[in-house]
């Protein structure tokens, strides 16, 4: 009897281990994710290693002290879906609370400036839904982390829908009452705008869609660098998504000059064009002086690079 009970607590014990083994690497991968998006360049209105885009506020020093800040909060995200007993409703909100806490510290890193509250959002329910999915799903024993397979990539986007069910019914409902909207909240007031909550409840399907066009050959090309399909993703993700950032600065008359900027610069060739380079800084300068700047579409690029990681698809030539 003594024996069995040692067994199991050995048993608990290393699987304890590898959910924190597992926890560390799905941090750091998404850490990795957040950085790429960062210092990609050149961004139209974003800030990246070149210029600060539409921003006056923050540059890239920001962008990587505030990056600093979230590994550890992403671990947590990880192992609250990893440890969650619950449905994957109940873990949604679960990580809200984890999620406040790691944009205290964001804030604290960066002085006040908001530089990944819509990140933390995003990327707290991708993480967990992960964690939540592979301790569920993931029959392996084995120490290392698993590259995930299409099929268990669409159990995590299954879980994602479940988590956010019914969202923005339950975040908006009460908000005639409230006498200070955020911004989304006042979007939602005055245009009926979703935003990234839409876009959460619905399983994110922009990122969906995106691995689905990312697996197939003819998106690559022999030329193209990880650099232009990044640009090209960015792109495509502008061409499509209701962008609360975009409409917060300049409206829906802007959201719409940026889906049909981003889809006239991919229908002449994205990045295949031999100025496709010198066509961004110009649109960087048109989003400039219109202080535009996508940064719904740079969250869900991050999302993006996470699936890639997580999948490991090959965006070689």
């Amino acid at each position: 009897m003594v024996e069995v009970k040692l067994e199991a607590e050995i048993i608990s014990e290393n699987k304890k281990n590898r959910y924190q083994h597992w926890a560390n690497k799905l941090g750091r991968y998404a850490q990795q994710a957040v950085l790429y998006e960062a210092v990609l360049e050149p961004k139209p209105g974003l800030v990246d290693s070149v210029d600060n885009g539409s921003h006056k506020d923050m540059d890239i020093f920001t962008f990587m002290d505030s990056a600093s800040s979230l590994y550890s909060g992403f671990v947590d995200f990880a192992m609250d879906g990893f440890g969650h007993t619950g449905d994957a409703r109940s873990l949604f909100t679960k990580i809200r609370k984890t999620g406040i806490q790691i944009e205290k510290n964001m804030f604290e890193e960066t002085k006040g400036i908001n530089t990944h509250k819509g990140i933390v959002f995003s990327m707290g329910i991708v993480i967990s839904a992960v964690a939540f999915s592979l301790k569920n799903y993931q029959k392996t024993t084995v120490k290392e982390f698993p590259i995930l397979s299409p099929t268990e990539v669409e159990i995590v986007f299954s879980t994602m829908q479940k988590m956010t069910e019914g969202l923005v019914s339950k975040d908006f409902h009460t908000l005639e009452t409230k006498e200070i909207l955020t911004n989304g909240e006042k979007l939602y007031m005055e245009f009926g705008f979703l935003g990234i909550r839409g876009e959460a409840e619905a399983g994110f399907p922009t990122v969906r869609n995106m691995l689905l066009k990312l697996r197939k050959d003819s998106f690559r090309k022999p030329t193209y660098s990880t650099k232009d399909i990044y640009l090209d993703i960015l792109f495509i993700l502008m061409s499509e998504v209701q962008d609360s950032t975009v409409v917060s600065r300049g409206g829906i008359e802007a959201l719409e000059y940026v889906k049909q900027t981003a889809r006239i610069f991919l229908e002449n060739g994205g990045m295949q064009q031999h100025n496709a380079v010198e066509k961004i800084v110009n649109i960087n300068e048109c989003f400039r002086e219109r202080w535009i700047s996508p940064g719904g579409s740079a969250d869900l690029l991050a999302i993006t690079i996470l699936f890639i990681k997580l999948e490991n698809i090959n965006l070689g030539g």
